[in-house]
């Protein structure tokens, strides 16, 4: 079983990308198999068509999509996504990838059109975010924790378990060196997996 490890930042040489390359120096560590899925980079994508949204839930994809249906369902056992936080929200690629991937994953379970029985199991699931500086002082330390609540419920739904969300905040202020200890910590953290 791999990682799959997903970007959202156009910018190739971003504090994104550098986070990316520590997580994967980690896996390499712990020669653990992995696969970078580059959004960008793979001209994802991300706007849902009208027959998706039609067939929203219902286990129907673009057959194009198949690939990462594939790895989803039978070759992943954790995933990590890391992407840049812009206006309070995830890119917009990586939303139309949730949006056009993910409904290839849901099966309707029942007469109840929100009951959703994901046929992905992941077993750990990261979101990485970096923020240019520190968002959450606009509002409150308890919207943060309710907003990483809901996000974790949300990715549970789709059978994205056990989420451990990370903010690295202030990137504008932050020194070389904080950078660097972060991406150190990182490395170190995905070289000690045991599955």
């Amino acid at each position: 079983m791999k990682t799959v490890i997903v970007i959202a930042n156009p910018k190739p040489e971003s504090f994104n990308h550098a986070i990316a390359d520590s997580v994967i120096e980690g896996l390499k560590k712990a020669n653990k198999e992995y696969e970078v899925w580059d959004l960008n980079k793979m001209n994802f994508n991300p706007v849902i068509t009208k027959e998706e949204f039609q067939a929203f839930g219902y286990a129907q994809y673009d057959p194009n999509l198949e690939h990462f249906i594939d790895v989803l369902q039978n070759d992943c056992d954790q995933i990590v996504f890391v992407y840049p936080i812009i206006f309070f929200e995830m890119p917009a690629i990586l939303k139309g990838f949730f949006d056009r991937v993910f409904i290839g994953t849901l099966i309707k379970d029942g007469d109840n059109p929100v009951d959703w029985k994901p046929s992905i199991n992941i077993e750990k699931t990261f979101v990485i975010e970096t923020s240019l500086g520190n968002m959450w002082d606009i509002i409150t330390n308890q919207s943060k924790k309710q907003t990483d609540a809901l996000t974790a419920q949300v990715l549970r739904r789709m059978g994205l378990y056990n989420p451990i969300i990370e903010t690295y905040k202030s990137i504008g202020e932050s020194t070389l060196e904080e950078r660097q200890a972060f991406l150190k910590g990182l490395e170190i953290q995905f070289s000690r997996f045991d599955v």
